[in-house]
């Protein structure tokens, strides 16, 4: 950690790689931490002091659970001692899953920013040191304390709930679909245009692992053979189904439903659309949302697959199930 000599509050740095730390010649792979970051950024000095940890120097492909909950335990250390927020850089491939995971689990006041790049600093118009200057922008901003894990990406704000990656290339790549973005990053300040309707939900404590949970992605013509398969193994922990339309499987998975169900595995509908959430009331035929509820179901409501995944997978790792994580979804899925 090599701390900047200007003065001013002090801000956490925790790095795991990314496009945003790549170079090279033939293609680019990780290669640039924390401290080579902040020093492209002269900038940043306006802000605060920035004390830099690498976490990890991978594609975020490769990102782990345990990476990221040892990244959290530092980001928690550093704000006790005294920083005034945590800004995180991360490659953008599951940057909405790890910041999730962290939204999950921040439990402090204090900002915790996550952001990225989707040009390396090689390319023309590399957009890292502007996100990351915006990211700072953000954590300095009392308008951010206490939102939860936010995501800064092409001057946009979005909450770690709500966000997803909509595009491989794009520069603007993250949108929060049907809810909108919390706000922009305009000439140098933090411009929020919506905040959720309540407080966020309290942080869950903090798992000595987190379960690794599949999900099935059914689609026209499936018949369940991938859902059979996953209740065939020794542990099956749960389930995360991408269903169609507002939370639908046809009707050939249903036995493979019910065995979940009469075993006690968890089973989490989403919907496989970008916007909009799990229906509730208006299907009822075999598949249907009325007709899975029945069978024992959990519905995920807003969250989209990949963030069920992670949730599913805190709750199975605090060693949760039934009633309790049917709550959580209920709180965390339709209360945003």
């Amino acid at each position: 950690m090599v701390p900047q000599t200007t003065d001013g509050p002090r801000y956490a740095v925790c790095s795991f790689g990314g496009t945003i730390a790549m170079t090279g010649d033939d293609g680019v792979a990780p290669a640039l931490d924390g401290d080579d970051l902040v020093a492209a950024v002269p900038a940043l000095a306006d802000i605060g002091r920035m004390e830099c940890r690498a976490v990890a120097n991978v594609g975020s492909p490769s990102v782990s659970f345990d990476m990221l909950l040892e990244g959290l335990a530092w980001a928690h250390r550093m704000v006790d001692d005294g920083a005034a927020g945590v800004i995180v850089t991360h490659g953008t491939d599951t940057m909405e899953e790890s910041a999730y995971l962290l939204d999950l689990l921040w439990d402090r006041p204090e900002p915790l920013v996550v952001t990225g790049a989707m040009r390396s600093p090689e390319e023309p118009g590399a957009d890292g040191p502007a996100n990351l200057l915006d990211a700072a922008i953000v954590a300095a901003s009392w308008q951010a304390c206490g939102a939860g894990v936010l995501v800064v990406m092409n001057g946009e704000v979005h909450r770690a709930v709500t966000v997803t990656k909509t595009h491989s290339f794009a520069m603007d790549a993250f949108a929060s679909p049907w809810m909108g973005a919390l706000g922009r990053v305009v000439e140098g300040a933090f411009e929020p245009v919506t905040r959720p309707d309540g407080p966020c939900p309290a942080a869950l404590p903090i798992p000595e692992r987190v379960v690794n949970v599949p999900i099935v992605y059914p689609g026209m013509g499936c018949d369940g053979t991938v859902l059979r398969a996953l209740l065939a193994t020794e542990d099956c922990p749960g389930i995360v189904i991408a269903g169609m339309g507002a939370g639908h499987v046809p009707e050939s998975y249903l036995d493979a439903v019910d065995e979940a169900v009469s075993r006690g595995i968890p089973l989490v509908m989403t919907t496989r659309t970008c916007g909009g959430r799990t229906g509730r009331t208006t299907y009822a035929y075999p598949g249907a949302e009325i007709d899975l509820e029945r069978r024992g179901v959990i519905f995920a409501g807003m969250l989209q697959p990949l963030k069920a995944r992670i949730l599913l997978g805190v709750l199975l790792g605090l060693g949760e199930s039934g009633q309790t994580i049917a709550e959580q979804f209920e709180r965390r899925g339709y209360l945003l």
